[in-house]
């Protein structure tokens, strides 16, 4: 973020329920409409060690573009997934959210959030924490969002942690 200048306040408030909105989305199990939230060339990146800079210099917990991300909602939404008998239940916390105008080329907005995700599958209840970042681009048609994902980086505070299956995007 290199724009430290205040975004009008209907422009904040649109940047920060957009943030709010993408994690219900995820906690309603709409991983159809969540995947239409990204751009075309948008990313998902979970890095696997604290402070990683580059999604291919090494290797991260999860480092996919939207055509990847809409194989592993369909495996994800398939009646026979393994990793979903019985389904995964999700509550993103989101706070702290800060939005503001970015100077990166094809990038017009960023916003930096805490997550804190509370995950429930059968008897097991596991947490996660940490900030996401997400880099905006406004939508040129607008339809069905004024704002495209062009990056969603989520920075796990125990990435470097091993992790069991992690089936459902933070």
């Amino acid at each position: 973020m290199n724009d430290t200048a205040a975004l009008p306040f209907e422009l904040e408030r649109r940047l920060t329920r957009f943030v709010f909105e993408e994690a219900r989305l995820l906690d309603e199990r709409r991983f159809a409409d969540w995947l239409s939230l990204f751009a075309p060339e948008g990313l998902y990146w979970v890095p696997s060690e604290p402070g990683q800079i580059s999604p291919t210099d090494t290797l991260s917990l999860f480092c996919e573009r939207k055509p990847l991300l809409a194989v592993r909602i369909e495996r994800l939404t398939h009646p026979n997934h393994f990793a979903q008998q019985p389904v995964t239940r999700t509550h993103h916390h989101v706070s702290g959210v800060l939005a503001q105008r970015s100077s990166q080329p094809g990038i017009d907005f960023e916003i930096h959030a805490s997550l804190i995700v509370a995950e429930s599958r059968a008897d097991d209840q596991r947490w996660y924490a940490g900030r996401t970042t997400h880099q905006l681009r406004t939508n040129p048609t607008g339809c069905p969002q004024p704002f495209e994902i062009m990056l969603k980086r989520v920075d796990l505070i125990n990435c470097d942690a091993p992790h069991r299956i992690l089936a459902v995007p933070f």
